[in-house]
């Protein structure tokens, strides 16, 4: 990326428990598309789910949107359109229908042809909303083993750390014609080359590939974020009872590569295009050369072998097990026609077998899940002393953590790595009253309450490491007539302990 690249902050936020966009003036007369996801768990009840899609259908009949979507036990997907205002009623409507949709990231794409609107709406009944093959028993779960979202802001500044991995986790016809590329010197790039998302935990319950993640933070990518849901909470699940796969973190953009490139329009560390599954059929930086584009593409027409970065036509690849989309140039078109036998996938071209041993993902979820309940049932007789004298939440600072066992080498940016970059606001570093020497403890100001309970969450599910070792983490206690540290005068942010001795 340039030095002199724009970035628009405002676009990296979500809309998650924030009021929706206006509608600009010069949008009002175009089309709008909303992507969305919302994951339920519990799941809902089969009465719940058959009622659940008879409300979508209703809502999305009455406002006049198209468009497709998926409800499923586990929540729901969808890709919609309809008229900018409409489409943010249907939002709304679904608000008012159910709490969880104010944790909704509602993505709004205004300013859009009507030609590029869906003729109708279908909204289908489904097991799982991501064919992963994760629905029901085998579905880790997301409040315990999701990973952490970053803004697409923090998550372009992560590509640039030397010790971590970026995993896309589409299929390999999407990453063909388009994928981030890390800065020289930064994070490497892993492409597991599915053919469909089934063959995922089969891809990360390798050993090769865990080799790859263990000890490293792993940021993972998708359109829009839903696979990096399941994704990265299935990766974290794994960790959790397998003693040889430990990433130091795992990460996952949220809004995905759709809120990355509105974030950065110039196209930062993306090359290419973003596969879409709408009538755009593809998505590109707003103010990246056409040209430009076009060069970072390496993809090529399947018969001819020529340059050539669209799918168009819906051709597939002729072998009956892959079926996958293929690139097909405008000379080619009759030949693909005529012929489909003659069409074949990259994948297929060079003899690409992905794992195909299917890890027990039953067992492991109810072993992680015992690991996590019992850590919690032990945090809770430990600790029971203490909250007899304190039990109400109130009785605590919400954003605030106590993290000790800390190693003399801490830094405030390394807290900020091990905890989230953009959950970290201050750190306020604890010293022995006698000597003024830092002793590992520190007590840190998240940027709200949600990411303190987000990150004590995860701590209680995987822990948090820290140099490779897992630190202890409590909640900090209200006591009354104690001055707030972070908001006296006196407090200065300093990026090392007092008097710490580098290791």
């Amino acid at each position: 990326m340039a030095k002199n690249e724009s970035i628009v902050l405002q676009n990296a936020k979500s809309v998650a428990r924030e009021h929706l966009p206006e509608v600009s003036p010069k949008h009002a007369d175009c089309a709008t598309i909303l992507l969305f996801y919302q994951y339920i768990e519990p799941c809902w009840t089969k009465s719940e789910h058959k009622k659940a899609l008879k409300k979508v259908i209703d809502i999305g009949k009455k406002l006049d949107i198209t468009g497709r979507g998926r409800v499923a036990p586990e929540g729901l997907n969808c890709t919609l359109t309809g008229s900018p205002q409409n489409v943010r009623s249907f939002c709304e409507k679904l608000r008012g229908w159910n709490d969880i949709f104010h944790e909704t990231d509602f993505k709004l794409t205004d300013g859009v042809s009507h030609s590029r609107m869906f003729k109708s709406l279908s909204i289908r009944k489904t097991n799982e909303l991501v064919a992963y093959g994760l629905s029901g028993e085998k579905a880790p779960s997301l409040k315990k083993f999701g990973g952490t979202h970053l803004e697409a802001s923090d998550y372009h500044k992560a590509m640039a750390d030397r010790n971590t991995v970026i995993v896309d986790v589409r299929n390999a016809y999407e990453t063909a014609i388009g994928s981030f590329r890390p800065p020289e010197g930064g994070a490497k790039l892993l492409d597991p080359k599915m053919r469909n998302s089934i063959e995922f935990p089969k891809w990360l319950s390798d050993k090769k590939t865990q080799e790859q993640l263990s000890g490293k933070k792993v940021l993972m990518y998708c359109t829009g974020g839903i696979r990096c849901e399941r994704a990265t909470a299935l990766l974290n699940q794994m960790s959790a009872v397998d003693e040889n796969l430990k990433p130091a973190g795992v990460y996952h953009c949220r809004g995905g590569i759709d809120r990355y490139m509105k974030t950065f329009p110039e196209g930062g560390y993306w090359n290419g295009k973003n596969y879409l599954f709408d009538r755009r059929m593809e998505q590109t930086p707003s103010v990246k050369a056409e040209g430009a584009v076009e060069e970072d593409i390496d993809s090529k027409c399947c018969l001819c072998h020529s340059k050539w970065t669209v799918y168009r036509g819906k051709f597939k690849c002729r072998n009956t097990l892959c079926g996958v989309p293929v690139i097909v140039c405008e000379s080619c078109k009759i030949t693909a026609t005529k012929k489909p036998e003659t069409l074949v996938c990259e994948l297929c071209r060079e003899g690409h077998k992905n794992p195909t041993a299917l890890p027990d993902l039953v067992g492991q979820k109810r072993k992680a899940d015992r690991l996590v309940e019992n850590e919690a049932t032990a945090s809770d007789r430990n600790g029971s002393k203490k909250q007899s004298k304190v039990n109400d939440e109130e009785h605590f600072h919400g954003d605030r953590l106590f993290l000790r066992r800390l190693p003399l080498c801490s830094t405030v940016t390394k807290i900020k790595e091990a905890l989230g970059p953009a959950d970290v606001k201050y750190v306020h570093w604890l010293s022995d009253k006698e000597s003024g020497a830092f002793y590992g403890s520190c007590i840190v100001q998240l940027s709200d309450d949600e990411a303190a309970q987000r990150i004590l969450k995860r701590h209680a599910s995987v822990g948090v490491k820290f140099e490779k070792k897992k630190i202890k983490m409590a909640q900090v206690v209200k006591k009354d007539g104690d001055d707030d540290i972070f908001s006296i005068s006196s407090f200065a942010q300093k990026e090392y302990p007092p008097l710490g001795v580098c290791c």
